[in-house]
């Protein structure tokens, strides 16, 4: 059966010149499909934000709004402390193929106090990685922003057992800032201005 062409539809040969831009279009149009999730992917910095402690809202709002403003994708998670709940949220987490993790307790106080942290535990080969290995896959990635960090807060990097980071399978560590609400912006910068050195990505504003 011969399927006929819609009413008032126009014929496709319509010479070389329309066949050309045509096809130009089309190949425009492949390229673009193609080349759409590498910069979806790179265009800016996925940064995942895991909130642990008595959560601040204003501080928590505040951290996110400024690495946003610093040109970084943010997600932002409440932790919790139940190892099944831990299990879903990490898969949920490295489903998003994020570039950094950070367990974060932020807040408000009299004086700026900060402790930088990379999980203590080790990298294991030859076989499948438990949940409590998955973060030491990434140590030296971890440790090297840690230290950027800390050096800049003049701290030293902290090896703990992180409950936050069990199943997380990305660079991460653990940053407690603690710090007066005036000096927010000043010291979210240090942290910010580091990620950025990190990445290397240029991305500052």
């Amino acid at each position: 059966m011969k399927m006929r062409r819609p009413q008032g539809a126009k014929d496709l040969k319509t010479g070389p010149g329309g066949l050309a831009v045509r096809t130009a279009a089309g190949i425009g149009f492949f390229a673009w499909c193609l080349l759409f999730p590498f910069f979806c992917s790179y265009g800016a910095q996925h940064i995942v934000l895991y909130h642990v402690g008595e959560k601040d809202p204003t501080a928590s709002m505040l951290l996110k709004k400024h690495l946003t403003g610093k040109g970084f994708v943010v997600s932002a998670y409440e932790g919790t402390d139940d190892i099944e709940a831990q299990v879903v949220l990490a898969n949920k987490i490295n489903r998003l193929r994020a570039s950094f993790f950070i367990a974060v307790d932020f807040s408000f106080g009299q004086q700026e106090d900060v402790t930088i942290a990379v999980t203590n535990a080790g990298k294991k080969t030859g076989q499948v990685p438990s949940i409590e290995d998955v973060p030491g896959m990434h140590a030296p990635k971890s440790r090297e922003f840690a230290s950027l960090v800390a050096e800049t807060f003049g701290k030293k990097v902290l090896e703990l057992p992180l409950f936050p980071l069990l199943g997380i399978d990305m660079p991460g560590i653990f940053m407690r800032i603690e710090c007066p609400k005036e000096q927010a912006e000043e010291t979210l910068g240090k942290v910010s201005d580091n990620l950025q050195k990190y990445l290397g990505r240029g991305i500052k504003k």
